[in-house]
């Protein structure tokens, strides 16, 4: 009974549709009864990003409208047209709730049958701090679709379009990870030619926990900040959490007065145990420069075979405190010293301190001008033991004057010894005359 039925009805539609278009001229020809554009969307390849990477997405769009039947009425032209295809297609993603920059435009990819694909490829830049999850981009799709055909006289068709959209999520994922920023930098008194202790303040501002992680520094090109004790172990390091690392660096020393660039990473096991490095964050660490000091006494005069006491004042002209500072004479023939270090204290910088020697010259020494070389042995914020580059005081050796001249002359003293043997043997003479 149910079959009898749905066939005389579907009788009754079929001369109903003929007779519309038997007594309707108006009705265009070859009209597609039933059907309209069915767009599906999806991303090509994998959909899972890292946080700060460049993407292709690759948006797969499908029509999978089907025809149900075209009917064309006799003596009418036919309509060259689908009411399936989408007309002048316009793909656009949206950026949605997901961490990311798109870099492309909407883009025009023209019409789109039934039964077909087309492929849109869109730039996107996910962005560095992103968290980890799942986020959906809005596809909006804009068409136009075949709805009617009109026919005006005998060889006349115009056809009539409707605008459609359509939006259609699409599911992207960001890989969790341990994304690290340094929060403070704390560099004391790093000099040329030295070493001293960097420490940092990390912080994870990803979305993973990661577990027994170390810190790591090291050399960023041919930067002359190198690290001596490159790791510090922070353990477990959750999301959120400012982590202190302390390392060990040296200065190379023909660095100047800058700040130089240092690389930071850290490594950690991810949560399936894989062992997962940070990106690179490049800082920098400010060096002040190179432990300088000055002689500032002039050059002393002393004669052959002298002995005197001398006093040089030296000037810290460097960046740093210098500790218990010690200046050093180096006495060389025909110089020597008795007391050759003499203790400077804790130096300013910008401050001077006075060290007493006592020098003495060989009386055989070439009468000319001689330089000695001094230095000062000091510590630095580590309790380092470090020593100044060589500095030159200067020495004129003179002959001796007045009677130091007579005294210390052979010929003055043979004469000297002649006159006093005379004198004894007249005053004997004459003693043993009066004797007698």
């Amino acid at each position: 009974m149910t079959t009898d039925i749905r066939y005389f009805f579907t009788r009754i539609l079929l001369v109903c549709v003929g007779v519309t278009l038997v007594l309707a001229p108006v009705i265009g020809a070859g009209e597609y009864l039933g059907g309209e554009p069915l767009l599906v969307a999806s991303l090509e390849g994998s959909t899972e990003f890292l946080p700060g990477s460049d993407a292709t997405l690759v948006v797969v769009i499908e029509n999978r409208a089907t025809n149900d039947f075209q009917m064309f009425p006799s003596g009418r032209a036919a309509a060259d047209e689908s009411s399936t295809t989408a007309r002048l297609l316009m793909v656009d993603v949206g950026a949605g709730d997901a961490p990311l920059l798109l870099r492309t435009d909407p883009q025009m990819v023209g019409d789109l049958p039934a039964n077909s694909q087309v492929k849109v490829p869109f730039q996107v830049k996910f962005l560095e701090n992103a968290s980890g999850g799942e986020y959906t981009l809005p596809l909006t799709l804009q068409y136009r679709a075949f709805l009617f055909a009109e026919q005006r006289g005998s060889e006349t068709v115009a056809y009539s379009y409707t605008n459609g959209s359509a939006t259609i999520p699409l599911s992207v994922k960001v890989t969790p990870r341990v994304m690290i920023h340094v929060l403070g930098i704390e560099a004391a008194e790093l000099t040329s030619g030295n070493e001293g202790v960097v420490t940092l303040a990390i912080r994870n501002d990803g979305s993973l926990s990661g577990n027994e992680a170390v810190a790591r520094i090291t050399q960023h090109q041919e930067s002359p900040v190198v690290p001596v004790v490159g790791t510090s172990y922070i353990g477990d390091f959750s999301a959120g959490e400012t982590a202190q690392a302390q390392f060990k660096i040296r200065v190379n020393d023909a660095a100047q007065a800058s700040t130089y660039p240092l690389d930071v990473t850290v490594e950690y096991l991810d949560p399936q145990g894989d062992l997962i490095k940070t990106d690179t964050v490049t800082i920098g660490i400010p060096v002040l420069g190179e432990i300088r000091f000055e002689v500032l006494s002039d050059e002393f005069t002393i004669a052959r075979g002298d002995t005197r006491e001398i006093e040089i004042s030296f000037l810290n002209t460097g960046p740093v405190v210098v500790r218990s500072a010690q200046a050093r004479i180096s006495a060389v023939d025909p110089f020597s010293s008795t007391r050759d270090i003499a203790s400077l204290g804790d130096l300013a910088p910008g401050e001077e301190a006075r060290a007493v020697f006592v020098i003495s010259v060989d009386k055989t020494a070439t009468v000319k001008e001689y330089s000695l070389e001094s230095e000062v042995r000091y510590r630095d914020a580590l309790d380092n033991r470090l020593v100044s580059d060589p500095m030159k005081v200067g020495f004129n050796v003179v002959e001796r004057s007045g009677i130091d001249a007579l005294l210390t002359s052979p010929l003055s003293m043979t004469i000297i010894g002649a006159v006093l043997v005379g004198i004894g043997y007249y005053l004997y003479s004459r003693k043993k005359r009066s004797v007698k």
